[in-house]
Parts: C-alpha cells; sequence; structure tokens
C-alpha cells in the first residue's frame, strides 16, 4: 500500500510539473557561440522569470566550447559569455537586476567571484545586471573581471 501511495504522489507531482512548464510559456534562451562576446540572457527580456536553454557550441568545433549544453539562468539575471577559442579560454560574466555586484569567471582564473567593487548608487537601472557588458568581462584579467575595485 505504502508503494502506491508514493508511486501515486510521484506520478501526480510530475504531471503537474510538467503541465506547469507546458502552460507557463516561458521563451526559451538558445543561442549559438560566436568568436568573441555573446549575450546570452540580456536584461531586455522578461527577465523576472527564470528561463533555460541551449549553448550551442561553434560549427567544426573551432570554439573553446567543444558540445552543446543546456543551461539555466535564473529570474531577474542577466548573463554573457565570451568564448575564444583561439587562445583556447572562456569566460562568463553575471549580475542580478536585484543585487549590487557583478561576477565574472574564467577558465583562465578557474572560479567565480566578484568583479569589482560593489555598486552604492541604488538609482541605477537594472542595479547589477547592468555591469553585465563586454567591456566587464576581460579574458586577460584575473578571473576575467574588467572593473576596477
Amino acid at each position: 500500500m505504502k508503494n502506491f501511495i508514493v508511486a501515486s504522489l510521484a506520478v501526480a507531482g510530475f504531471m503537474s510539473s510538467a503541465a506547469f512548464a507546458a502552460s507557463s510559456g516561458t521563451p526559451r534562451l538558445d543561442a549559438t557561440l560566436v568568436d568573441g562576446w555573446l549575450e546570452v540572457a540580456p536584461v531586455t527580456r522578461e527577465i523576472n522569470l527564470a528561463q533555460t536553454g541551449t549553448l550551442t557550441a561553434r560549427n567544426g568545433r573551432a570554439g573553446f566550447v567543444k558540445n552543446n549544453f543546456d543551461f539555466t539562468v535564473s529570474a531577474n539575471v542577466a548573463a554573457g559569455v565570451n568564448d575564444d577559442g583561439t587562445r583556447s579560454r572562456f569566460g562568463v560574466i553575471a549580475g542580478s537586476n536585484k543585487g549590487y555586484n557583478v561576477f565574472t569567471g574564467s577558465s583562465v582564473g578557474g572560479s567565480i567571484s566578484q568583479c569589482g567593487a560593489q555598486l552604492t548608487d541604488k538609482s541605477i537601472a537594472n542595479l547589477g545586471a547592468s555591469l553585465v557588458t563586454n567591456a566587464n568581462l576581460v579574458l586577460n584579467n584575473a578571473n576575467g573581471c574588467g572593473r576596477s575595485l
């Protein structure tokens, strides 16, 4: 009897989550990597929703990323990447429109960390998400950070 109840609850949970996902209509963030900067999750999209997508590797395995992969971007987060296949390195930058920091990381530095000083002006539109730019992701710097402390 216990197995029947557990199985029933599992099926009910799966069906309700599948129905919610199908009815939510959240657009996917599918993108193909390019040589250099790519804004994966722009601040101009429906940023208050978590979204999924697939990053497709560059043709002929030309980039640092060799295989396609799925990803999820949390609600209120903007994100970008830089695929530098020529120098065999990859970087990522992300920031929240409700937070005061931007975070970067690269295959050169090996970790994700706060990039630059924390914002202190609360009137800046989109706060930390406004810092998700190509200029702030510099793969020549430690952890890809292009902002000063």
